[in-house]
């Protein structure tokens, strides 16, 4: 009979499986470890570029900034005020001639829900030539005037509307409450930049 007998003092081990799942384990950190370091610098590589065009566009805006000031200055020394007040006749004139009541009024008829109709427009040209609507509005509801207001906000030719009173009156030949809100709002005509918006010929 022969018999196989350990005389070793420890339990044996596969020391050549052990090195290859370390070696593997070595490999698999590694190339995590290089991935990374590869996207933490193109992440340090973004940043700086984003801080340095933030940095650049700061100075850019503050000399833009500077030069608009410079401009102002001799715009409103004492010795220009007659060139200013000419510049700002003609804007004027030249935004009177960009308005126009019959484009005004499609422009509402476009707009204007069922049940609500104007019972009065004032037109004004405020100083930075801006066209400013003072609108009086009669509705059978007030939903229908809030609805008025919302549509004028979607609107590319109304800005900023708002209420500034708003009444309830009897209809004297049916009887029904009426309700009648007064609406202030900028209008910018077709063709006229909303920046530069102004007022209007027959006003």
């Amino acid at each position: 009979m022969r018999l196989n007998i350990n005389l070793a003092s420890q339990k044996y081990e596969d020391v050549r499986q052990f090195y290859v799942r370390w070696v593997s384990a070595l490999a698999a950190a590694l190339a995590l470890t290089a991935i990374l370091a590869t996207m933490a610098v193109f992440n340090y590589s973004s940043s700086t570029q984003s801080t340095k065009r933030i940095r650049d566009l700061k100075q850019k805006i503050a000399a833009l900034e500077k030069d608009r000031a410079a401009a102002e200055a001799v715009e409103n020394s004492p010795e220009n005020r007659d060139v200013k007040d000419q510049k700002n006749y003609w804007n004027a004139q030249i935004a009177k001639r960009a308005f126009s009541w019959t484009q005004l009024f499609n422009d509402l008829q476009k707009i204007m829900p069922g049940r609500a109709y104007v019972i009065s427009i004032a037109p004004e040209l405020t100083r930075d030539n801006r066209v400013k609507l003072k609108l009086a509005i009669g509705a059978e509801k007030y939903e229908g005037a809030i609805d008025l207001v919302k549509r004028m906000e979607n609107s590319s030719r109304f800005r900023q509307p708002q209420i500034v009173t708003q009444t309830t009156q009897k209809d004297q030949k049916t009887g029904a409450n009426l309700i009648k809100l007064d609406i202030e709002a900028f209008y910018t005509p077709a063709g006229i930049a909303p920046a530069h918006s102004t007022a209007k010929e027959g006003m």
